[in-house]
C-alpha cells in the first residue's frame, strides 16, 4: 500500500487505489490458504466426502483464472468468501463445532469454484454440498431443490448451453427454473457517484458467522431497502460525498438482518466491504450505519498489511467489554466518522428528530475524546498507530469546537461517567494484599498508605447494564417520551430520585440500598453520580477508581462484620490521591 493511499484512510474517506491495494492482499492471502486447505484435503481425502477432489477443483480455478483473473479475485475477496474460510480453518483446528458434517461446510469451497467456472465459461462437472436444503451459488443466487428426499450433495455440470444442477433423482434445475432464486443486486446513482450491492438474504455466510438458512424477503420487504438504499446514498452524496465515494468503491453487499426491534450494524474483519444491518427507520439511520460499518472494513484492510499495535484490557467508552488496541482504534475512527455525520445532520433534521441526533453528536464527540487522550501516552502503538492516530486527533479537534447545548452536555457527563465507572467495577481488580492493607489502614484511623495497582480480569457474568444511562439520555433527547416512561418505570429508590434530579434524596436512598447490598455495583455508582450532582469530593473516588472503593468497602466488612460508612470511605480513598 502506498503511503498516499494510508494518508488517505487517516484523513477521511479512501480512493479506489485503497481499495484496490485491500483487495490485491487480500486475494493473495486466501489463495494461499485455499492452496494450503486444497493441500490438507488431499493428505486427507475424507474431508471432502462425497463431493469434487480438490485436486480437480484447482485444476478448475487455474482454467478460469486464465481466462478472466478478475472473476477469480472478485470471488476470492467476496465477503462470504472470507467468512466461510475463518470459519473452515478455525473447524478444521478444533476450534468451532457445528452440526453440519465437515465436509458439507468445507463444500462452500465447491460452490466458489463452480460459480468461478460458470462465470468464465469453463466446463465442468463438481458435487456440491446442500445445506439447510439449499445450493448456494455465490454471486449468482441458490437453488431450492425440488425433492422432499433429504439430499446431502447434488452434481453441477457446466457446458456451453449452461449449467444444470441434479439430485441423481431424475430432477433437474437450470437457471429459467422456478427452483433458482437469482442473487439480488441493487444499483443507484446520485450526483455523479454510482453505488451497486448485493442485497444478500441467501448466502449461508451473509449474516458474518456459521451456516444460515436462506431468509428471501418478500417484494414489499425489498422494495423497502431499495428505497432506504436509494435515499441513504443520495443524503451521502449531497452533506457528505467523501463517504458517498468510498462507499461507491468499496461496498460490495448489504445483509438484511432479522427484524426484532433493535438498531443493529455489524462487519467483520474477514468480511471487508460488508455491511449487516437491520431495517432502519430513516434513510438517515442507515447512512450513519453504513459509513460507520464501512468504517471497520477500511482499517480492517489495513491492519490485515500494516501492525498499529497489540495491547489487550482497554477501556472503550462504548464498549461494556475490555477491548484490545486494534478494537479501541477501529472505534475512534468509527465514531468519529459517526460523530462528522452527526455534526452535519443534527442541523437538519425536524424538530421532533433533532434531540436525539444532538445528543448521539456529543456523546460520541465526548467518547472518541476521551479515547484519543487515553492513547496519547499508549506506548504499544507502532509509529504507524501513532500516526493514525495523530491524524485522528487532528480531525476530531474540529469536532471538539462545535457548540453544544449545556443541558445535552450534562447528560453526556452523566451518562459517560455512568459508563465508565461501571466499566470499572465490573473489569477492574486491585491487588487483594493491597486492598487488605488498606482495610486495615482505614480499621486504624490513619491516612490511605498506599495506591492499589489494578488488574483487568476476564468476567463472564451476564452484563448487568443499568437503565439508567438510557433514561438520562431519553430526559434530554425526548422529554416527553421520557416523562411518559417514567410514569410506568420500575426502579430502584435511588434511580427515581437521581432521575428526578433530587440528588440528596437520591443520596440517602443509594446509601440504604448499599446497607442491605454492599456489593451492589449500580448503587455504588448512582452514590458516586448523585455525590458529583452535589458538588461533594467523595464523588471522585467512586466514578474513578469504584474497584478500589468496593473492594476496601468489602474487606472492612468481613473483618468487623459491618459496612463502612460508604462516603467516609471515599473520602478517605479519595484524599491520598
Amino acid at each position: 500500500m502506498s503511503r498516499q493511499a494510508f494518508d488517505e484512510l487517516c484523513s477521511g474517506g479512501v480512493t479506489e487505489e485503497f481499495i484496490t491495494a485491500v483487495e490485491t492482499s487480500q486475494c493473495s492471502g486466501r489463495k494461499l490458504l485455499l492452496r494450503g486447505l486444497a493441500d490438507f484435503c488431499a493428505e486427507h481425502p475424507s474431508a471432502v466426502g462425497p463431493l469434487t477432489s480438490t485436486d480437480s477443483l484447482w485444476d478448475i480455478v487455474a482454467a478460469a483464472e486464465r481466462r478472466d483473473p478478475a472473476v477469480v479475485r472478485d470471488l476470492l475477496t467476496h465477503p462470504t468468501a472470507g467468512v466461510w474460510l475463518s470459519r473452515i480453518l478455525r473447524r478444521l483446528n478444533g476450534k468451532v463445532t457445528d452440526s453440519i458434517p465437515v465436509w458439507s461446510e468445507l463444500g462452500y469451497l465447491h460452490s466458489l469454484v463452480a460459480v468461478m467456472a460458470i462465470r468464465t465459461g469453463v466446463h465442468c462437472h463438481i458435487k456440491l454440498p446442500v445445506v439447510h436444503g439449499v445450493v448456494t451459488l455465490p454471486t449468482v443466487g441458490y437453488i431450492e431443490l425440488p425433492t422432499v428426499f433429504p439430499t446431502g450433495f447434488v452434481d453441477l455440470r457446466h457446458s456451453t448451453t449452461g449449467f444444470v444442477v441434479s439430485t441423481g433423482q431424475a430432477e433437474t434445475v437450470t437457471p429459467d427454473s422456478p427452483y433458482f432464486f437469482p442473487v439480488r443486486r441493487h444499483t443507484t446513482q446520485s450526483r455523479g457517484l454510482r453505488l451497486s450491492v448485493e442485497i444478500n438474504d441467501c448466502d449461508p455466510y451473509r449474516e458474518l458467522s456459521g451456516p444460515v438458512e436462506p431468509q428471501r424477503m418478500d417484494a414489499v420487504r425489498v422494495a423497502e431497502w431499495r428505497k432506504l438504499l436509494d435515499e441513504a446514498f443520495d443524503l451521502l452524496t449531497l452533506w457528505h460525498p467523501d463517504y458517498a465515494y468510498e462507499l461507491s468503491v468499496g461496498l460490495r453487499m448489504v445483509t438484511p438482518l432479522p427484524g426484532d426491534g433493535s438498531i443493529r450494524g455489524a462487519s467483520s474483519s474477514v468480511a471487508i466491504g460488508c455491511v449487516a444491518v437491520s431495517q432502519k427507520p430513516s434513510a438517515t439511520l442507515v447512512a450513519e450505519t453504513l459509513v460507520h460499518e464501512f468504517q471497520h472494513s477500511k482499517l480492517n484492510g489495513l491492519l490485515g498489511l500494516f501492525d498499529l499495535g497489540q495491547r489487550d484490557g482497554l477501556y472503550a467508552p462504548w464498549r461494556d467489554d475490555p477491548r484490545p488496541l486494534s478494537g479501541l482504534l477501529h472505534g475512534v475512527l468509527a465514531f468519529l466518522c459517526v460523530a462528522e455525520f452527526w455534526q452535519v445532520q443534527r442541523d437538519l433534521l425536524p424538530d421532533q428528530q433533532a434531540g436525539q441526533a444532538h445528543f448521539t453528536f456529543a456523546l460520541h464527540r465526548h467518547q472518541v475524546g476521551e479515547a484519543i487522550a487515553s492513547l496519547s501516552d499508549e506506548p504499544a502503538l507502532t509509529p504507524l498507530g501513532r500516526r493514525l492516530l495523530e491524524s485522528m486527533r487532528t480531525r476530531f479537534a474540529l469536532v471538539a469546537q462545535q457548540p453544544v447545548a449545556p443541558d445535552v452536555a450534562d447528560a453526556v457527563a452523566k451518562v459517560t461517567d455512568d459508563h465508565r465507572a461501571a466499566w470499572r467495577s465490573r473489569h477492574l481488580r486491585p491487588d487483594p494484599d493491597d486492598v487488605a492493607r488498606l482495610a486495615n489502614a482505614w480499621l486504624a484511623g490513619v491516612p490511605r498508605p498506599i495506591t492499589p495497582a489494578s488488574r483487568v480480569v476476564a468476567d463472564t457474568r451476564p452484563s448487568t447494564r443499568s437503565s439508567r444511562m438510557d433514561l438520562v439520555e431519553l430526559r434530554v433527547s425526548a422529554p416527553a417520551t421520557f416523562a411518559e416512561v417514567m410514569a410506568h418505570a420500575t426502579l430502584t429508590p435511588g434511580d427515581t430520585a437521581y432521575l428526578a434530579g433530587d440528588y440528596a434524596a437520591a443520596t440517602t436512598m443509594y446509601m440504604a440500598q448499599l446497607r442491605n447490598a454492599p456489593e451492589d455495583t449500580t448503587s455504588w455508582v448512582g452514590l458516586g453520580l448523585s455525590l458529583k450532582a452535589r458538588g461533594l469530593s467523595a464523588a471522585e473516588a467512586i466514578l474513578t477508581t469504584p474497584e478500589t472503593v468496593i473492594a476496601v468497602s468489602n474487606k472492612v466488612l468481613s473483618v468487623v462484620g459491618t459496612v463502612p460508612d460508604p462516603i467516609e470511605l471515599a473520602d478517605w480513598v479519595g484524599a491520598g490521591r
